[in-house]
C-alpha cells in the first residue's frame, strides 16, 4: 500500500509539473498586473513588459497605457485611445500589431497611448477619461466602443480574473489558468453572464444612461479644445438575444447626428478581421488603423 501511495504521488507530481511547463510554454504564468482604483475600477500597473501568447509582448508604459513609448515628457502631440479589451488588443496581439500603435507608426508627429482595459464598460471608460489626470495631455481622443459596452455594468476590481498585486504564486501558470476559469464560470462575478440575465427594458435604461454619460464627457473634452472621435465597432455575429438591443444602440447613436461618430460596419466586413465575435485579428487591427489614419 505504501508503494501505491508513492506511485500515485509521483504521478501527480509529474502531471502537475508537465501541466505547469505546458501552460508556461503557451504564455501563462506571468500576467499583466493591475492597480485597483476607487473611481474608475482598475488600470494596468505602470512600467511592465510581459511576454504572452505566441511570443506576443504586452508593454505598459509610465502612466498605465499599453504602449512601447512613455507618455510623460514626450515632445510629440498625443493621441489617446479609450475603450475595452478590443482596444487593449488582448495578450495574443503584440504591442506593435495593435491599431493604436499602427496609427502612430504612420502619423509620426504623434505619440499614441492605448487606454483600453479589459472588461471596461462605458461607465469605466468615461470615468477614466474624466478622472485619470495623467491622460489630460492628449490632443486627440478616440473613444472606441462596442455594443456590449453600453449595457455592461460598472466593472470594479473584483469583476474579472485580473491580478491586483505582485504576489508570486506557487505554480503561477496553473494558478492563472484556474483564476481565469473559476471567474469565467462564476455567474455571480462574471459580467457577461450577469448582464445576459437582465431584461430588455433594464438594458435600455443602462444604455440610455451610458450614451448620455459618454456624450457629456465628449462635450467636456471639446470645450477644452480637444479633438474627439467616437468609433463604433461591431460584432461579427450578433447573438439572436442581442440583435434587438444592439440595433437599438446603433440607431440611437445615429439619431444624435454626431459629426464625430464613425461606424466600422463597412470597414470590418470580413470574418478574417475577427479573432472571435468582437476582438480583432492582426489583420483586423491593421484594417481599423487604416480607417483611423484616413481621418487625418
Amino acid at each position: 500500500m505504501k508503494y501505491l501511495y508513492l506511485y500515485i504521488f509521483s504521478i501527480v507530481i509529474i502531471f502537475t509539473s508537465l501541466t505547469e511547463l505546458y501552460l508556461k510554454h503557451i504564455g501563462l504564468g506571468d500576467p499583466v498586473r493591475y492597480d485597483s482604483n476607487y473611481t474608475f475600477g482598475f488600470v494596468p500597473k505602470e512600467n511592465q513588459k510581459k511576454k504572452r501568447f505566441d511570443g506576443a509582448y504586452v508593454s505598459i508604459n509610465d502612466i498605465g497605457l499599453r504602449s512601447i513609448y512613455n507618455w510623460k515628457n514626450s515632445v510629440k502631440k498625443k493621441i489617446l485611445f479609450l475603450g475595452d479589451s478590443i482596444t487593449y488588443g488582448g495578450s495574443y496581439i503584440d504591442d506593435k500589431e495593435t491599431f493604436a500603435h499602427l496609427v502612430c507608426k504612420k502619423i509620426t508627429e504623434y505619440i499614441c497611448g492605448n487606454a483600453g482595459v479589459n472588461a471596461y464598460s462605458i461607465i469605466n471608460i468615461v470615468l477614466r477619461s474624466r478622472y485619470d489626470f495623467r491622460l489630460s495631455e492628449a490632443n486627440k481622443y478616440f473613444f472606441v466602443v462596442a455594443p456590449g459596452d453600453f449595457y455592461r455594468e460598472y466593472a470594479d476590481a473584483d469583476t474579472a480574473h485580473f491580478y491586483l498585486n505582485n504576489k508570486d504564486y506557487f505554480l503561477p501558470a496553473i494558478s492563472e489558468a484556474i483564476s481565469f476559469i473559476s471567474t469565467k464560470y462564476d455567474i455571480n462575478n462574471f459580467f457577461s453572464k450577469r448582464n445576459d440575465t437582465r431584461g430588455y427594458q433594464n438594458k435600455k435604461e443602462l444604455i440610455d444612461f451610458s450614451i448620455e454619460l459618454l456624450i457629456s464627457e465628449i462635450n467636456r473634452l471639446q470645450a477644452l479644445n480637444k479633438e474627439v472621435y467616437l468609433i463604433y465597432t461591431i460584432e461579427r455575429d450578433d447573438k439572436k438575444s442581442e440583435k434587438k438591443i444592439n440595433k437599438y444602440i446603433y440607431e440611437k447613436l445615429l439619431k444624435l447626428e454626431l459629426d464625430y461618430f464613425i461606424s466600422l460596419e463597412d470597414t470590418l466586413n470580413k470574418n478574417e478581421y475577427f479573432y472571435d465575435s468582437v476582438h480583432y485579428t492582426k489583420l483586423g487591427h491593421k484594417k481599423v488603423s487604416q480607417k483611423i489614419i484616413s481621418l487625418f
